[in-house]
């Protein structure tokens, strides 16, 4: 039933165009690729984020085969996603055993997975990366987790740290079968030596990748004339817990704040359930991702996107799965907890915050509205004969129409000047709009046209 759905997701999202990251992430890179035919392997610098390219290369394989469109582009990750739907089930199950078929769907209720399904992103390779290489981890399947840590290696830097993640899992898993007896060095030695071989097929090409793309440009991650570098400027002391307490919400939100708070009850009511094994192993697979993805959220200024935790929520939200399991609650309040969290993830969709507040729109599914209101809205600039280089925005609607949607048109909004342009599109997917701004819109322009749908908004204002 899950693999369906996720055929259905894919044919309703299909005519999606590209939006927030992935139009970086996935449209340009896979059509620089797809106008030079794999002349080269590395990026302009214009478009090179650092991560290793395989996702463009792939997007723009599929383009080449099966023709450039959006429905192309999203069929292509079909297989990403089934393979998700797919993995979910042996995890929950190696927990939980009889009750494993929840954790599918409590994770594909979490926001933050759901809404990247929906997109042409490379954080759904990432996912599956992670599932299938926790799946090889577990069962003890070698070829799984070769092959889910070799595309983390490939598909960006975050995946070369979740790599490490599984690494370390996979050590605890193996230590912590030990007897008290074989706990000696040699013996954690081999251990680790053993567990070795799996990893070293995406160590080798995180290395040479790594290397290769410094001894090219000069530079890993990013440079100082790329549109990114102010994301990685370091924090202070006040940047640092500020950073600290956006972690805190980020874990919290969009509905995870649910998982929490039934942790929080197990922990209370049942804590011997945190001596069980597998809720030990949940715990040390939640805690290890804690502190290998959380150095660089707290100590740059521009890294505190949901989506840079997914791994993270996807092992908080099986630590509470495997807590609700396996305590000794009888089956009818496991079930009553169970439809709670569900329903509490579910209406994470539905958050929305004051214009004011920043928000991840690409984490949820409450984005899904905009696309067709911004259709509508370039319709009725057309109608108007109004240029859309004379309208100005933010991100993610500067720069050509084509690489959002695909369409060959090269017009496109421009970059928002309050003091120059007659005409300002805004809407509430648009973080890059300070208080300033706002308040100037509200009191010396005049609204030309607002379009709204769910929690979505498309307002034109106009200065004539």
């Amino acid at each position: 039933m899950l693999l369906a759905a996720a055929v259905l997701g894919i044919a309703y999202s299909s005519p999606f165009p590209f939006f927030w990251d992935t139009i970086q992430l996935g449209s340009k890179h896979a059509h620089h690729y797809y106008q030079t035919g794999f002349a080269q392997l590395l990026l302009p610098d214009a478009i090179d984020s650092g991560h290793p390219p395989f996702f463009g290369m792939y997007l723009a394989a599929a383009w080449m085969l099966f023709g450039k469109s959006l429905a192309v582009s999203h069929w292509a990750m079909l297989p990403f996603v089934l393979a998700i739907a797919g993995l979910l089930f042996p995890v929950g199950r190696y927990f939980a055993g009889d009750w494993g078929w929840i954790f599918p769907l409590l994770a594909l209720a979490l926001p933050p997975l759901s809404g990247q399904l929906v997109l042409v992103s490379p954080d759904v390779v990432l996912a599956f990366g992670f599932l299938l290489g926790l799946f090889g981890v577990l069962y003890q399947k070698g070829w799984a987790l070769a092959l889910g840590a070799l595309l983390l290696a490939a598909i960006s830097t975050r995946g070369m740290m979740t790599v490490v993640i599984l690494f370390l899992f996979d050590l605890y898993l193996r230590f912590s079968m030990h007897t008290q007896a074989a706990k000696k060095p040699l013996a954690y030695l081999y251990g680790a030596l053993k567990a070795l071989p799996p990893y070293l097929p995406s160590g080798l090409l995180a290395l040479v990748f790594l290397l290769y793309h410094y001894l090219e440009k000069g530079w890993v991650g990013y440079h100082a004339g790329s549109e990114w570098a102010p994301s990685f400027a370091r924090v202070g002391f006040s940047g640092l817990l500020k950073n600290g307490l956006v972690l805190g919400w980020r874990l919290a939100d969009y509905g995870m704040v649910f998982s929490w708070l039934l942790l929080g009850l197990v922990i209370w009511r049942k804590p011997a359930t945190f001596r069980h094994p597998k809720v030990k192993s949940a715990l040390w697979l939640a805690g290890i991702s804690l502190v290998l993805l959380t150095p660089t959220f707290l100590l740059y200024s521009g890294l505190q996107q949901h989506r840079y935790l997914l791994p993270l929520l996807l092992a908080a939200l099986l630590l509470t799965f495997t807590a609700i399991t396996q305590s000794s609650w009888d089956q009818i309040w496991k079930v009553r907890l169970f439809a709670l969290l569900f329903t509490g993830l579910i209406t994470g969709h539905f958050w929305a915050y004051p214009d004011h507040i920043a928000q991840s729109w690409d984490t949820t599914l409450a984005h899904v509205p905009y696309y067709r209101l911004k259709s509508r809205m370039i319709s009725y600039l057309d109608k108007q004969g109004i240029p859309l280089e004379t309208v100005g925005t933010a991100f993610p609607e500067i720069g050509p129409q084509y690489l959002k949607d695909l369409s060959g048109r090269t017009a496109g909004f421009s970059p928002k000047n309050l003091s120059k342009q007659h005409y300002i599109l805004y809407s509430n997917v648009m973080n890059d709009f300070s208080d300033g701004e706002l308040e100037r819109l509200q009191e010396e322009w005049t609204v030309v046209k607002q379009l709204e749908s769910g929690s979505v908004k498309l307002i034109l204002f106009g200065k004539l």
